[in-house]
């Protein structure tokens, strides 16, 4: 072998199907998980927007506030 070709590591296939399945398991439970309804209460999906929306627009203001109190 010359020093410019390097040598190739394959996963033999039964260790290539092992993972496959653990991962299609895995994406399964996941599935399975969100189909239960594990986000939380339906409160939090328009109220942790809201509330992120609520605390950028105080910054915001604040910001304008100051810079328009530079040009006074």
């Amino acid at each position: 072998m010359s020093e410019m070709e390097l040598r190739v590591y394959d996963a033999d296939p039964e260790r290539v199907e092992r993972i496959r399945a653990r991962c299609v398991a895995a994406l399964e439970r996941r599935r399975e998980s969100e189909r239960r309804g594990s986000r939380g209460p339906a409160w939090r999906t328009w109220l942790e927007p809201a509330v992120a929306v609520g605390v950028c627009m105080l910054y915001l203001a604040d910001a304008l506030g100051r810079a328009l109190a530079v040009f006074r």
